[in-house]
């Protein structure tokens, strides 16, 4: 039961880095980016949808122009979202990563301080992710 996605907590960042070849970081990393990719390119596409409609509405004097000026710019800000992800996408595509996980490569002498920064790297995401829920939580409240 614990290793089902919904139910098992997620990685963090450093367990990840520590016990992960690269190779498979990275093409978890796609395969994330990708499935964003395809769910943000349908509501895109659903938007456009809903603004030919709504061009049809306007055309008929059943809604003001603002209407369809708002969802437009919503559309418009969509499909430049779209746009940068297929761009990470296909940077992440392009990256070469060796072979092995990141302590592999390196050097002994530098562990340590490559720990540090791992550790530093890491509470900085975990600060982040719960600024982020904070934020959204005093939204909703």
């Amino acid at each position: 039961m614990s290793q089902l996605p919904g139910v098992r907590p997620p990685l963090s960042i450093e367990k990840a880095v520590r016990n992960r070849d690269l190779t498979v970081l990275k093409r978890e990393a796609c395969d994330a980016l990708a499935a964003l990719a395809a769910a943000h390119a349908l509501i895109t596409s659903a938007r456009l949808g809903q603004i030919q409609n709504l061009r049809t509405d306007v055309e008929r004097g059943e809604l003001e122009e603002q209407d369809l000026a708002d969802l437009a710019g919503d559309y418009q800000a969509w499909q430049n979202d779209q746009v940068r992800l297929f761009d990470a996408l296909a940077l992440v595509l392009g990256m070469a990563v060796p072979e092995g996980r990141a302590f592999d490569q390196i050097d002994e002498e530098m562990t340590e301080a490559a720990e540090a920064h791992l550790n530093a790297l890491a509470a900085e995401y975990q600060r982040r992710l719960l600024s982020d829920q904070f934020e959204a939580g005093q939204k909703e409240g």
